[in-house]
């Protein structure tokens, strides 16, 4: 094979570069847990356990009544007619919009309760979107026919949910449980505000508070592999996606509740919105007009977190337009892997590896390798590692209207690969260019432990002073950033909701519940 013509050595610089910024991190990791750990034996011996039983533990339960609320609310919406039906389509989404750490805040002040169990209260409530999208698409886009010859056979709603619907939308609910635990696994502010002692939590506190890089990196490896765990399942779940039963799709229709059992649902669908958003977020308002505002530091976090979002998400998206130009027909798989192992990594690993990476080709030790403008270049290469795989999914589906023959006629003009991706593709595909621009700045709005440990020194984000305050019992100061977060996260969650009623309303319902899934999970 000849070697690619000189003109687009840049273009495959360039994907080569955004391939490497996920895998040398996790690298680096791996070097760093095997150097001398001088505290590692005190961390084997007193921390270690409780760290991976905490993790699982959230994990396991926090992932299950996270699939229990999000499914039975998402058949509830699909299947059942009741008042306010309409409005609960929209409403489960939203608690998407705020951060595990930000709903910890509030209901740890609230209540003044710590621990597990409010832990695992919290999660659930702000992580059941991920189930409710997937199974609500999975519902609505899978066809009736079973459904409705179970009907014909005398089996009520709760028989045709239990042994025809559930079974069949499994695969989109096990994938987006799987999903729940990879953000329960890379939780770090929820877990560190209510005192449970979590794999990220050690990775932290390890680094910062013993200066043990080795032992932090140790405790790194084992979160990734729960991690690794986790994406097992989510993978093996999407081999287990069926499609349709009818070659035709239309709406199913809905059962008509009696009075006691109209109010039971509307009960049971304003739950998890009031334990998700309403509460934790009326609360919040509360202590922000309470309190007043900040003095000083908003304003500064506030354009802290700005620059970072925009420098963050253009770097990300070149770097990942760049790979997808360079994999167009080949080699499309490999890339996909590499950028989900970003996404996948909690942002704890993925800081402590950047970190690591960057003092050793810098020659300077642990943070003294990150000030200035080197620190920002080094903290947007972070969120592009973190974040390229969430880019990667709406940006391709916009490519993917760029048909085979607009292609075939630029390159009949003579444009070149990375010609017809710049001017014929990547024109058509604006719209998920914006989408994927949208996604990317509200994902490292809310990031906090990658912000967190490698920003430049008082280069604090909104995420960070929202944390700060926090952790000094200043909750009323917190509120004002919490909320600006909250606020921003708001626009592409409705957004997302909007796209996915628009595109169960279209013709476009022969799809299967794996790529409905898909549709919801991977665009959140």
């Amino acid at each position: 094979m000849s070697p690619p013509p000189l003109r687009h050595w840049p273009l495959l610089l360039l994907a080569g570069v955004g391939l490497a910024v996920p895998l040398v991190p996790l690298v680096a990791v791996a070097l760093m847990a095997l150097a001398p750990s001088p505290d590692w034996g005190h961390i084997l011996a007193t921390m270690l356990a409780p760290y991976v039983t905490s993790t699982v533990l959230l994990v396991v339960a926090g992932s299950l009544l996270a699939g229990i609320a999000g499914t039975l609310s998402a058949w509830a919406v699909s299947a059942l007619a009741f008042p306010g039906r309409g409005l609960f389509v929209w409403a489960l989404a939203l608690p998407l919009a705020i951060p595990p750490y930000i709903a910890a805040y509030a209901w740890g002040d609230l209540t003044g309760v710590r621990g597990i169990w409010m832990a695992l209260l919290v999660y659930a409530a702000t992580l059941y979107p991920y189930v409710y999208l997937a199974a609500q698409a999975a519902f609505t886009a899978r066809s009736v026919c079973a459904l409705e010859a179970a009907q014909a056979l005398g089996a009520g709603p709760v028989r045709r949910f239990a042994t025809v619907a559930l079974p069949m939308a499994r695969p989109a609910i096990v994938g987006a449980m799987a999903l729940v635990g990879l953000e329960i696994v890379s939780d770090y502010g929820a877990a560190d505000h209510l005192g449970v002692a979590t794999l990220s939590v050690g990775v932290i506190r390890t680094w910062s508070s013993l200066g043990d890089m080795a032992g932090a990196a140790r405790l790194a490896v084992c979160a990734l592999g729960v991690t690794l765990v986790l994406v097992w399942l989510e993978a093996a779940s999407r081999r287990g996606a069926i499609a349709g039963g009818s070659s035709r799709w239309r709406s199913t229709a809905r059962t008509p509740l009696s009075a006691p059992m109209a109010v039971l649902a509307m009960a049971g669908c304003s739950v998890p919105v009031l334990a998700g958003l309403v509460i934790p977020v009326g609360h919040l308002v509360v202590l922000a007009a309470d309190n007043g505002m900040p003095q000083r530091g908003f304003g500064e976090a506030l354009v802290a977190s700005v620059v970072l979002a925009l420098a963050g998400a253009a770097v990300t998206l070149v770097l990942t337009a760049a790979i997808l130009a360079a994999t167009r027909g080949t080699g499309r798989a490999a890339a996909r892997i590499t950028m989900l192992a970003g996404y996948a990594t909690p942002g704890t690993v993925l800081a402590l590896g950047v970190l690591a990476a960057t003092a050793a080709l810098s020659g300077a030790g642990g943070a003294a390798a990150l000030t200035g403008s080197a620190g920002l270049a080094v903290l947007a290469l972070a969120y592009a590692a973190r974040f390229v795989g969430a880019a990667a999914e709406p940006l391709e589906a916009g490519l993917q209207r760029a048909t085979r023959s607009l292609r075939d006629a630029a390159a009949s003009l003579g444009a070149g690969p990375w010609r017809r991706f710049s001017a014929v593709e990547l024109p058509v595909a604006l719209p998920a260019v914006f989408a994927a621009m949208l996604i990317v700045v509200v994902e490292i709005a809310k990031e906090l432990p990658a912000t967190m440990i490698l920003r430049p020194f008082g280069f604090d984000t909104l995420a960070v002073r929202a944390h700060q305050y926090a952790a000094d019992e200043r909750l009323g100061a917190a509120a004002w950033p919490a909320l600006t977060i909250i606020a921003i996260a708001l626009v592409p969650t409705i957004l997302l909701t909007a796209r996915l009623a628009g595109a169960r309303a279209g013709a476009q319902g022969q799809a299967s519940d794996g790529q409905a899934a898909g549709l919801a999970v991977g665009s959140s």
